[in-house]
């Protein structure tokens, strides 16, 4: 967590069940870590595909 606040990095995750666990959710809410709004499970809008694309 010190990481995370020093370096004002946002925790991108992708939706899958442990991460959106109460308990995580949780988690990160007490820590202030921020968490973007990530789409229900759709590939199409996952920011994440992008990148894979300008790295090769």
């Amino acid at each position: 967590m010190p990481f995370i606040h020093r370096h004002h990095v946002i925790f991108q995750h992708d939706n899958s069940w442990p991460h959106v666990a109460r308990i995580c959710t949780q988690f990160l809410e007490a820590e202030n870590v921020p968490v973007p709004p990530w789409p229900a499970y759709s590939p199409d809008m996952s920011p994440i595909e992008h990148v894979w694309d300008a790295l090769y």
